[in-house]
């Protein structure tokens, strides 16, 4: 029933989202760059929406005047959280077919073998403790005929940037990445001042292409299942997951 429900909402909803008739509430905000990806019937009498922004999911709520919206968690008496439902039941999943060519485009750096038969992606920044743990994990997997590719971004602190910018800019950019690593937290504000304007713009490609694919996190692992479909973790994976999904022997 649930399912015929929702059905029938999208049947009801789509033409409002596909000739762009938003409430000026809600328009204001997609002006401002929020994405609507559905509408539905929220309870309390609410009209809810869910989309993305700078690849985060985002909920927001309609409220009866048709005049404002509140945006973020709403909750129930149970204290159940109804906004991470209405995302999961209603926010499509990223169409990940054309990703894999993105990410080869992309400015990255390699890290085990050239001729690896297996490629694995990773959204990397150098002020994030995480990227350092998938590292250390990674290395073990790296001698079994897979490359590590990292998708160096300047997200998380204002010296990310100009750190990801020196790492693609090196002679040797696994040693550069190795350096920061060892230097972390330590050096989280220290950074050149000045960013030549081609790296800079790597990153930032780089930063947007990260945003495209809905990714607000790093890591953020891209990699092909067994079928050779695109799929993605953001954060850090599990155990189980590294060696059975992510990093699984090239066939």
């Amino acid at each position: 029933m649930r399912d015929v429900l929702k059905v029938i909402l999208v049947f009801v909803c789509l033409p409002g989202i596909a000739f762009g008739q938003y409430p000026d509430a809600v328009q204001v905000l997609i002006d401002d760059g929020l994405k609507i990806e559905a509408r539905f019937n929220a309870p309390g009498g609410l009209e809810g929406y869910v989309g993305r922004r700078n690849g985060h999911p985002v909920s927001l709520y309609l409220m009866p005047d048709g005049e404002h919206v509140v945006i973020g968690k709403m909750v129930d008496g149970f204290g159940q959280n109804l906004s991470a439902e209405h995302i999961r039941a209603w926010l499509p999943e990223l169409d990940l077919t054309g990703a894999w060519a993105k990410l080869e485009n992309a400015t990255w750096i390699g890290e085990g073998p050239g001729d690896a038969k297996r490629i694995v992606y990773v959204f990397t920044d150098p002020n994030c403790g995480y990227c350092i743990v998938f590292r250390e994990k990674a290395k073990a997997f790296l001698k079994r005929g897979i490359q590590l590719r990292h998708i160096m971004v300047g997200i998380i602190q204002p010296t990310s940037l100009a750190k990801a910018a020196s790492v693609i800019a090196s002679q040797d950019p696994v040693a550069q990445l190795d350096y920061h690593d060892s230097q972390f937290p330590r050096d989280w504000l220290d950074t050149p001042e000045n960013i030549p304007e081609p790296l800079r713009v790597k990153i930032e490609n780089n930063n947007r292409l990260m945003e495209a694919l809905a990714i607000s996190a790093t890591p953020a692992v891209l990699y092909r299942d067994e079928h050779g479909e695109v799929r993605k973790i953001v954060g850090l994976p599990d155990d189980l997951g590294l060696s059975q999904a992510v990093f699984r022997s090239p066939e």
